[in-house]
């Protein structure tokens, strides 16, 4: 495990000391369980983020591709295959 000198304000610090002594853990332990929380929400902010724009990309498609199948019935399309695919299993 790596040292690492920081400075941190005298507020924090007491902050930190009241928290860790009701959880009952280390000033390193306590230091370090809040920069992994601190990493799982900075991951979260992505992925959302990630899922935002991958979700803008598909409303971008289909308002680009929308005009293509103006009249096509793709109900009528899956029931066709549909049928055609147990009439080949009925010979």
């Amino acid at each position: 495990m790596s040292r690492i000198n920081i400075s941190i304000p005298e507020e924090i610090i007491k902050k930190i000391d009241c928290y860790k002594e009701i959880i009952q853990i280390s000033r390193s332990g306590f230091i370090l369980n809040a920069l992994e929380n601190y990493f799982s929400e900075v991951e979260r902010k992505i992925l959302k983020d990630k899922t935002k724009d991958a979700y803008e990309g598909i409303l971008k498609i289909r308002k680009t591709t929308a005009p293509l199948f103006k009249g096509w019935d793709s109900i009528s399309e899956i029931r066709k295959l549909r049928d055609s695919r147990w009439a080949g299993d009925k010979k």
